[in-house]
């Protein structure tokens, strides 16, 4: 059982460090979901993340997602 645990654990973490990367959710986001121990996978993960991120010098703000209607008006 503690197999699967550490490899459900292991996929949270990936999940949410691909977040991460692509911009989705910021430091903030996984403060939040650290503190949040209703959902223990995701808590775990995100502490894992969030030292993980802390410790890197230049950390990315998190930016605001493309809506589908500034695709459909910007003029090219």
């Amino acid at each position: 059982m503690a197999k699967k645990a550490k490899h459900s654990d292991a996929v949270m973490t990936g999940i949410l460090v691909t977040k991460f990367k692509m911009g989705l959710i910021g430091v903030e986001d996984l403060a939040v979901m650290a503190a949040d121990e209703s959902r223990a996978k995701r808590c775990s993960a995100a502490k894992k993340v969030l030292e993980a991120v802390r410790d890197l010098p230049d950390i990315p703000r998190q930016q605001p997602a493309l809506l589908v209607s500034d695709l459909l008006f910007k003029k090219l």
